[in-house]
């Protein structure tokens, strides 16, 4: 994921079919994503030990608390201003209003951060009610109606339940070519019911004259009693979409993806902890014609998207059987035609699995349709052979710079990693921020509660600057010394 390309927009996409028939929802932790079931596993911890933070040829700049409203997400910068996500999700066991933030602590924060020791939140792209809007991206159209504009988008995520179509999911768009003053563009509507759009990059087809958006519905294939199609999508779609947003304002779905519907995969099966398969993460090469989707336990799956219309499975790079699995994020090197992987594993042990925190992988991808993991990057925390005190020393979202990876990693803040030799990734630079309480009161079952915890990273060229979101503290912008 996060990506230095991209271009273009979303509108409204209506979906047909009635839930009338279908079953309502297991009040249980089987709705959450598995980084949703650790919070909450999390909340029940007391936590302790070190807090101070630490850092390593990097220094902070400057610093924006986002009012004290905790909950943030995905950080994205663009033209100097940084823009926040939040998430959020249903805590069925104490109510809704526990873990989905609203109004005016909720919505993706737009900061001007062109002066970076002093920056300010200037505007908010609101989100609707009972939503989260997590992972988001900003970008210069190129192609179609609104060319020259700058374009914000943020996956819509359901707080409450899936099932109350009242809801508005999927891919929400603005114009923020005046980042003060954003103008709502449209939606592309993902449909009953999931609980809409997780994670998402924006790429452009200079030869098709296109832009799109690539898009994760997670449990799309997950089986649903009553449905009409036996899973959770009425319409039987995969966990992988491609959706047409060349006109902001009229989105249009043109193909999806799943491992049920394609490739005769169960999505039930998995392996280690949270052992279940659902797309997550979508990586686009830099001509769009090849997308790389993390699987979480199926691997890494690779498509031949030269034509959108119709993506055509290269390969699945797996797991050993004795490995956690949770392919969560990657980001391709074009050049070098590397992909940087991400597994999101918070389990650091467990029976017949080997232990340790997710950490980084590398593959290589020259032939795609037989990758070859060469490589790897762990931090000393990932290991798992001690707990210096709380948080989850995992690794997140990672960011291919030139020969170098930034990547978010929780509790270990944001790490820095040449990759120059990518079958011998050495760490070159890190920062950690200070520990702090969440903010939102009254507290949250002590959720997220004295933690550093980093959800994304995200490098400006323009000024070779880092921009760091952490769950608690806000955003944080950094400069390698």
């Amino acid at each position: 994921m996060r990506r230095a390309l991209i271009a273009s927009t979303v509108a409204v996409i209506t979906i047909a079919g009635s839930m009338t028939s279908v079953a309502g929802p297991n009040k249980n932790t089987e709705e959450l994503l598995p980084n949703e079931q650790q919070i909450l596993a999390d909340s029940q911890k007391t936590f302790d030990g070190t807090k101070a933070g630490s850092a390593w040829n990097m220094v902070a700049v400057g610093h924006n608390e986002i009012g004290g409203r905790g909950f943030n997400a995905d950080v994205w910068v663009h033209k100097g201003f940084a823009y926040v996500g939040h998430w959020g999700f249903q805590d069925w066991a104490t109510g809704n209003d526990r873990f989905c933030p609203e109004q005016p602590v909720s919505g993706v924060a737009v900061i001007d951060a062109r002066t970076p020791s002093n920056p300010t939140v200037v505007s908010t792209l609101q989100n609707p009610a009972n939503t989260s809007a997590e992972d988001v991206v900003v970008y210069t159209a190129r192609y179609g109606p609104f060319a020259g504009h700058d374009i914000a988008a943020s996956g819509l995520q359901v707080c409450g339940s899936r099932f109350d179509l009242s809801i508005r999911r999927g891919l929400m768009l603005w114009d923020v070519t005046d980042p003060a003053r954003p103008v709502t563009l449209g939606l592309y509507d993902s449909g009953c019911c999931t609980r809409g759009v997780h994670e998402f990059e924006v790429g452009d087809r200079p030869d098709l004259g296109k832009t799109f958006a690539y898009v994760s519905v997670p449990y799309s294939e997950r089986a649903e009693p009553g449905s009409p199609t036996g899973v959770r999508d009425l319409s039987g779609r995969g966990d992988a979409r491609i959706v047409d947003i060349t006109d902001p304002t009229r989105p249009v779905e043109v193909s999806t993806f799943g491992i049920k519907k394609d490739l005769g995969l169960d999505p039930a099966s998995g392996q280690g902890c949270f052992a279940i398969s659902f797309g997550h993460g979508m990586t686009p090469s830099a001509d769009g014609k090849l997308l790389f989707v993390s699987y979480w336990d199926a691997g890494f799956i690779a498509l031949d998207v030269s034509r959108p219309d119709a993506p055509r499975f290269l390969s699945r790079a797996t797991y050993a059987s004795n490995e956690d699995g949770d392919a969560h994020s990657a980001s391709y090197d074009d050049a070098r035609k590397l992909l940087f992987t991400a597994d999101e594993d918070f389990c650091k042990g467990g029976a017949g699995v080997v232990p340790g925190w997710g950490y980084m992988r590398v593959w290589d991808y020259s032939n795609p349709r037989s990758p070859k993991q060469i490589g790897s990057f762990r931090t000393e925390n990932s290991f798992g052979k001690s707990d210096p005190g709380a948080g989850d020393y995992v690794i997140h979202n990672p960011l291919a710079v030139g020969t170098d990876v930034y990547i978010s990693w929780y509790t270990d803040g944001v790490r820095v990693v040449d990759a120059s030799d990518p079958r011998a990734p050495h760490e070159v630079a890190f920062f950690v921020p200070p520990a702090g309480q969440n903010p939102v009161k009254p507290a949250q079952r002590s959720v997220l509660t004295n933690t550093t915890q980093v959800w994304g990273v995200a490098y400006d060229p323009a000024t070779g600057l880092v921009f760091a979101s952490d769950m608690n503290t806000g955003l944080w912008i950094l400069r390698r010394t």
